[in-house]
């Protein structure tokens, strides 16, 4: 019982993450698009934004990935 509720405590932080990093991606893209349908002219611009954002939400599902490995590894 005490393996299983520390397997949790060490895979929760990944879903959260995980999760949160999809909305977050979702939410860019579907921003970004809505503004290069708007304003064509513009949407190499867009583009370009939205591809730095959405490495930056990755960078932060592999941190919370390294993280939930580095806890999985104390138990």
């Amino acid at each position: 019982m005490n393996a299983v509720l520390l397997a949790l405590v060490a895979v929760t932080p990944i879903a959260i993450g995980a999760t949160a990093a999809a909305f977050a991606m979702r939410y860019i893209s579907v921003s970004a698009i809505e503004g290069m349908t708007r304003q064509p002219d513009i949407a190499p611009q867009l583009f370009t934004a939205m591809l730095i954002g959405m490495a930056l939400v990755e960078a932060l599902c592999i941190y919370t990935l390294v993280v939930t490995l580095v806890i999985a590894g104390r138990i």
